[in-house]
């Protein structure tokens, strides 16, 4: 039951959040991709990026960010991905109008 409504309840935020998913390029080393839960609610974005590796599976959020006006950066393409032989590492920027308010940057780690 528990399950359920937490699924539901996921669904529903989705829907009313505005949330896009984005699979970035290029993949990392091994094979790691990052992938990004990016959302829009009235006055404010957000998002977060997880690490997926060989299994498909995303193991917790690797890092997240809040940007002013409901800007999208990652949909906007004002973003760095780059990766390394120890993982990737992620720059989110915004705009002079829409600055990224929190977070901005994050290290990307599929092991």
């Amino acid at each position: 039951m528990t399950a359920a409504l937490g699924i539901t309840w996921g669904a529903v935020d989705d829907l009313i959040s505005n949330v896009e998913y984005r699979v970035l390029r290029p993949a990392g080393p091994g094979g790691c991709t990052a992938v990004v839960r990016e959302t829009s609610f009235l006055v404010s974005g957000s998002g977060e990026v997880y690490a997926v590796g060989l299994t498909g599976l995303a193991v917790g959020e690797a890092g997240s960010w809040t940007v002013d006006d409901g800007y999208r950066p990652i949909d906007a393409g004002t973003y760095e991905l780059s990766w390394g032989r120890d993982g990737g590492h992620l720059r989110i920027r915004g705009t002079s109008t829409d600055p990224v308010v929190r977070g901005g940057s994050t290290d990307i780690d599929c092991w």
